[in-house]
């Protein structure tokens, strides 16, 4: 009994598959054709063509299925007749892609016989401001939410808001060197070779404009309306202090204290004090001024000698109590003279050299982030690293990197990419936006300045 019901299942199932067998289509062993594998679209294709050959003994019938909005077919269907081709158009429609690579397939069907081109997509889309000018010098403020900045190229003062797209101007009569902004961001004071100007960034227009008798390399706005110039040349020098309510015989300066030419320098949160970053000497050291009165008067510097590098240049933190030097020495700052500028800890270097100065530093209190911009080795001038290296601001460790959006320039129909060298950080005053200011590296374009707004 067993053996016939066995029997019966294999009669069975070989009816079955000769069943399967009689319904499969039956593909001629003469139909022979070539397409590609893939057909990838560079940033610059928007039209591929796509050549369907005949290689067989019968013409070939063929049907294209394409499920990519993105993607639109010059046909759906044709024949090939034998020893021709036909060619077929893909073209890309880019509305509402992303930025990034894509990919997805069209399906044929030649004779019945089922075939597939996987076709690759790269999308790129300018995410930063291309301005239309370089970039001197820059300042933020955190009580408008705006970034100013000066440019050569044009003569202006370029101001941006911080949720627009539009930058404002000032004409200049003279060439920017350095700018300065006030504490309530209402005005601002720009530095030039024998003179600054003092502007209104809410009128967007010149108050005045004063002589000075230096070449500005850095300067300071007092909340005294006094203007503080940081000269560029002269080892030996002063900082020369403008009293802007005189029109006339408005210059001063401490005849006791020199300075270095070359010094830049700060006002603190307090508005009563300047805090100055040496350069030009070994060992750099970080020196104290009083504009209480007017005139900026030194009286003392840091208790280091050599100890911490400093090397020229300084940030104050959001709250104003620690300064942050460019060597990456960080100090806690006091009224009190024996609690000012004393060792406060180390920003860890994070570059492979691991050299890295500080080229540019801010502070979010609301992220308790420090974003800085690094360079790499000791070398002049600096090379700076791109991307954004983000620090604990409590702790001083390492927690991230954002790179930053290249700069993509066209090329006999392809197009190479640059990177994007950071220049100036800035975070807006609820921590949830970063603008940088970057140039395209090594380019030549004539249009190589971007601001770049990052989302934290």
């Amino acid at each position: 009994m067993k053996k016939i019901i066995c029997f019966v299942i294999l009669i069975i199932t070989s009816f079955g598959c000769e069943k399967d067998s009689i319904n499969e289509p039956q593909i001629d062993q003469d139909t022979q054709y070539s397409i590609p594998d893939s057909l990838n679209f560079s940033i610059l294709d928007n039209n591929l063509k796509i050549t369907i050959k005949n290689e067989g003994k019968i013409a070939i019938h063929y049907n294209v299925e394409n499920l990519n909005k993105h993607i639109k077919l010059s046909s759906s269907a044709g024949e090939v007749a034998v020893g021709n081709q036909n060619d077929m158009i893909v073209s890309v429609n880019r509305d509402d892609l992303s930025k990034g690579k894509f990919y997805s397939k069209i399906y044929f069907s030649f004779n019945n016989k089922k075939d597939s081109i996987v076709i690759g997509i790269d999308n790129f889309i300018e995410q930063k401001v291309i301005l239309n000018s370089d970039v001197i010098d820059a300042e933020y403020s955190k009580i408008k939410d705006q970034l100013i900045f000066v440019s050569e190229h044009p003569m202006q003062v370029n101001i941006l808001k911080s949720g627009s797209k539009t930058i404002q101007t000032i004409p200049l009569l003279y060439t920017p060197t350095c700018i300065s902004i006030s504490q309530d961001g209402e005005t601002a004071v720009v530095g030039h070779d024998g003179h600054i100007t003092y502007v209104n960034l809410n009128t967007k227009s010149i108050i005045n404009t004063y002589n000075v008798s230096c070449f500005a390399l850095d300067i300071v706005l007092g909340n005294n309306k006094w203007a503080y110039i940081f000269p560029k040349e002269n080892q030996s020098t002063y900082i020369r202090c403008v009293n802007m309510n005189l029109s006339t015989e408005n210059e001063f300066h401490d005849n006791k204290n020199q300075i270095y030419a070359g010094t830049k320098g700060k006002m603190d949160l307090s508005g009563k004090f300047i805090y100055g970053a040496v350069n030009g000497v070994t060992p750099a050291d970080i020196e104290k001024f009083d504009i209480q009165n007017g005139i900026a008067v030194k009286i003392y510097d840091s208790p280091y000698h050599g100890d911490y590098p400093f090397n020229g240049d300084l940030w104050f933190s959001e709250e104003g109590n620690r300064i942050f030097t460019r060597g990456r020495t960080v100090l806690r700052i006091s009224e009190t003279k024996n609690q000012d500028m004393i060792y406060n800890g180390t920003i860890a270097a994070t570059v492979p050299e691991g050299h890295g100065n500080i080229e540019w530093l801010d502070h979010s209190s609301k992220k308790n982030n420090l974003y800085l911009i690094l360079s790499s080795g000791y070398y002049w001038p600096p090379t700076r690293i791109s991307g954004i290296f983000i620090y604990n601001s409590t702790n001083l460790n390492f927690k991230s990197k954002l790179e930053l959006e290249k700069f993509f320039v066209p090329n006999n129909g392809n197009g190479v990419f640059y990177d994007a060298e950071p220049y100036f950080v800035f975070s807006n005053t609820e921590g949830t936006s970063l603008f940088v200011i970057t140039k395209a590296k090594g380019a030549g374009l004539a249009k190589e300045w971007a601001i770049q707004k990052i989302a934290i």
